[in-house]
């Protein structure tokens, strides 16, 4: 039975169905086995049976990333082509918020734990920091870009026509998570977190530019090919005061969510929505975040004057549009374990493949042919490697498809008379094109993505293999 807006108790779970009507979970009537599962998780706290994720798999096979013996737990090593993935998800990130109009900066990432406004955000984020003690003060890693912007920001001489204001850090991020959770890319202790802040002048412009925020964030998704679920975490004195504004949301949604009442001024934030990804297993993990932080800008002082020449403390927006940089790689290899359910070769994106092509010689006398297509492909701005091994055509063959490249292109005696290419497209048919109709389909398949060059040797027999 629907419950009214003004029932709603703190510490409860409630799931909102797209025309705003309020249930007890117990009493919901499911018709999407993904918000499901997500209910079942945060409200049940049902877990899944406990399986190794496929992309811990896929880390490994692809050589992108391992755990390093010689530090904590938790902090990744990236190898070449891992490094190559999180260096394109950094330009894709910022290329997104530049668009927006967001201003991108670097703090530090260690901060004085003595400082009251240091001090009194930590609190609220509990107990999962590193500490650093030299000497006789003590500091925190950060675990989030907050500290550094918002001291800056403090430093800064703010007025009207500067609002929305907004801020973007690739934010080298720490957070102290229990041992036995970690668990490859999905939660780790070192993290890159693309993380905006958005000033705005009263709650009113921050519900806007939030609404923007939170469709761009749906879309982001979109995108990609998968769907967020939400979470929303809501105070109460907002829930009653706004709830015009989150019926604008589930407008934009389109689906249910999940409420979970906060008494009033528990934390610096009316409303923190949380978006879950579901995995290949069925299992949801929190990826992009937007809040909207009321507490802050007095808290680190950060002021503006008004047209009437009153102080004025800004409504702060905290965003990561695309999670972190870990969570983002893990949705792109739970999209790829997918495929493999569906028995389709598993692969990343075109623009996301740290190796896009491949070329493959039959024999000697092809060779200088195919380093003419190598050394035109790569002119136009794209990673492609030769197999000069001496091995067999079948071995060349069966390893590019092993590392997931998109097109594979055997070079034999007829595409060197005709000057063509014999590409192997993957999850696709084997197609004959010019160099340049290949060049320009390239081109069509990563257009508005960032490019990157090749982070290692274009010759498979003069490249160090990683163990």
């Amino acid at each position: 039975m629907p419950i009214n807006v003004n029932d709603i108790e703190a510490g409860k779970y409630y799931i909102v169905d797209v025309d705003g009507t309020i249930y007890i979970p117990d009493e919901y009537k499911f018709t999407d086995s993904n918000f499901k599962s997500l209910v079942d998780k945060e409200v049940y706290r049902k877990e899944s049976e406990y399986k190794k994720s496929p992309h811990v798999r896929y880390l490994k096979k692809l050589k992108l990333a391992d755990n390093e013996p010689y530090t904590d737990a938790g902090h990744l090593t990236y190898l070449p082509r891992g490094a190559l993935i999180l260096d394109l998800l950094m330009d894709y990130s910022l290329n997104v918020v530049v668009k927006l109009g967001a201003m991108p900066v670097h703090t530090s990432i260690m901060y004085d734990l003595n400082i009251p406004p240091i001090q009194e955000h930590a609190k609220l984020f509990g107990q999962r920091m590193y500490k650093v003690k030299p000497v006789k003060r003590e500091f925190i890693l950060r675990y989030a870009a907050c500290f550094g912007q918002f001291a800056l920001l403090r430093r800064k001489y703010l007025s009207p026509t500067d609002f929305p204001l907004r801020m973007y850090e690739m934010a080298d991020s720490y957070r102290y998570e229990q041992r036995g959770e970690i668990s490859g890319l999905a939660r780790v202790r070192r993290f890159y977190m693309p993380d905006m802040h958005i000033l705005t002048k009263d709650l009113n412009e921050a519900e806007e530019e939030f609404k923007n925020i939170y469709k761009l964030i749906l879309d982001e998704g979109l995108k990609f090919g998968w769907n967020y679920y939400s979470l929303y975490n809501v105070t109460l004195d907002f829930v009653s005061e706004g709830w015009d504004f989150i019926n604008d949301l589930l407008k934009i949604e389109n689906k249910p969510i999940l409420l979970y009442g906060v008494e009033p001024n528990k934390y610096y934030w009316v409303i923190n929505i949380e978006f879950h990804y579901i995995d290949s297993m069925g299992r949801p993990l929190e990826t992009a975040t937007v809040q909207i932080d009321v507490g802050n800008s007095k808290r680190f002082d950060i002021k503006y004057v008004d047209e009437d020449g009153n102080k004025k403390y800004p409504v702060i927006i905290h965003t990561a549009i695309h999670g972190s940089l870990e969570r983002l790689l893990f949705e792109f290899l739970e999209e790829a374990a997918k495929m493999e359910d569906r028995n389709e070769k598993p692969m990343l994106p075109i623009w996301l493949s740290p190796i896009q092509v491949r070329v493959i010689p039959i024999s000697k006398r092809n060779m200088e042919y195919a380093e003419e297509v190598l050394n035109l492909i790569d002119s136009s701005g794209f990673r492609v490697d030769i197999d000069d091994r001496d091995a067999t055509l079948a071995r060349k063959i069966k390893d590019a498809e092993s590392e997931w490249i998109p097109y594979i292109l055997v070079i034999g005696d007829k595409e060197m008379s005709n000057r063509t290419v014999n590409a192997r497209i993957r999850n696709n048919v084997q197609k004959e094109y010019t160099i340049n109709e290949f060049i320009k389909e390239l081109e069509a398949k990563t257009v508005g993505y960032p490019r990157r060059p090749l982070y290692f040797n274009k010759y498979l027999s003069k490249r160090p293999v990683f163990i």
